[in-house]
């Protein structure tokens, strides 16, 4: 069954949100899914991260997504001035809203790097897998309009 390991336990799927800015020039992950050990990760490449507004991020959560990692790049290297900032604004936001109503703030995070590889956001999304799987699975997972529980969820 998606989402549970088979021993049984929680399988988390993480969506991972990217700055195109923030990898490597060799990374090509643009919208990839990846099964790691013990999660289910779908990357998406995104121009900034200051893209991703409240509303996409729970969008994300409704359809089924255990988790939600964006990775910024640093404030220093952003093109766009202050995107990183305000994407941490919004996580920050939603994570309030999210332990407002006892849903788990832990469910959404921010990084930041630069020049990353590909390892480095698997290795990401496992720490943010890590951090929801004592949650248990997204209480959205079935009743998400939009995504079945069978499918991985899709960025907004």
């Amino acid at each position: 069954m998606k989402g549970n390991t088979e021993a049984g336990g929680n399988e988390p799927e993480v969506v991972v949100l990217f700055c195109q800015q923030s990898v490597n020039s060799t990374v090509e992950l643009a919208n990839a899914y990846r099964r790691l050990d013990g999660a289910g990760v779908r990357l998406v490449v995104l121009p900034c991260s200051s893209n991703v507004e409240v509303r996409q991020m729970v969008k994300i959560l409704e359809q089924g997504a255990d988790a939600l990692q964006i990775v910024a790049c640093t404030e220093e290297a952003c093109r766009f001035l202050v995107g990183s900032n305000k994407a941490e604004r919004r996580v920050e936001y939603v994570r309030n809203l999210l332990g407002e109503i006892d849903f788990g703030a832990e469910r959404v995070g921010i990084v930041r790097g630069m020049n990353l590889s590909e390892e480095q956001l698997l290795e990401w999304a496992k720490e943010r897998a890590d951090l929801v799987r004592e949650l248990g699975p997204n209480p959205m997972r079935d009743a998400g309009k939009g995504g079945s529980p069978e499918s991985p969820p899709q960025a907004a």
